[in-house]
């Protein structure tokens, strides 16, 4: 089933008023949230929470994509996270930084999510001519991200505005980006 955007606007304004009692700070994190879901997610969101018997937690959409039940553009991984370019990016080449287990705290964050994060930090100036990143720590859905935002001519933040990022152009920044496994050399012993 695919929605419609009148059907799309009435679901946003459907969870927008059942989060008006919540303090304007949460409000606000959820309806950023909310908008920066593609017709797809929103649509695998409303039908989790929809689901009958309900007996297990409802899997979050960085769960969802880490476990690849939701399309991204994965460029790299490591053991513990992925990097997967964002759909309502900051600028060029927004990268998010998905822990491969769901982390609640900044201060649990293992390790490798932040080198993972300063990996792609160097890829995204080389690669796509950024002067230079942020990496920004970010808690949505309950789970904590990192975002690498390439900064190229005017500061950035994560309150900067974000824009819907098009199919031709998260292709070409993905092939820009995305890892090139080399080929294993075999040595045959004679």
């Amino acid at each position: 089933m695919t929605l419609t955007e009148e059907q799309i606007e009435e679901i946003k304004k459907q969870i927008f008023e059942q989060t008006k009692n919540l303090p304007a700070e949460r409000r606000q994190q959820i309806s950023e949230q909310i908008d920066a879901m593609s017709p797809e997610q929103l649509e695998e969101f409303v039908k989790q929470q929809m689901s009958p018997g309900k007996e297990k937690p409802q899997k979050g959409i960085f769960r969802m994509i880490v476990d690849g039940e939701i399309e991204s553009k994965k460029i790299d991984e490591n053991k513990e996270a992925i990097a997967v370019l964002s759909i309502k990016a900051i600028s060029r080449g927004h990268v998010l930084i998905i822990p491969k287990k769901a982390v609640s705290q900044i201060k649990n964050l293992p390790s490798s999510v932040l080198t993972l994060a300063k990996k792609i930090a160097n890829k995204v100036v080389t690669k796509l001519k950024a002067t230079s990143t942020e990496i920004q720590t970010e808690f949505l859905f309950g789970e904590t991200i990192v975002n690498v935002i390439p900064v190229y001519d005017k500061p950035v933040s994560l309150n900067s505005t974000r824009h819907d990022v098009d199919e031709k152009e998260m292709s070409e920044i993905y092939n820009k980006l995305k890892i090139v496994k080399k080929p294993q050399v075999v040595r045959i012993k004679k």
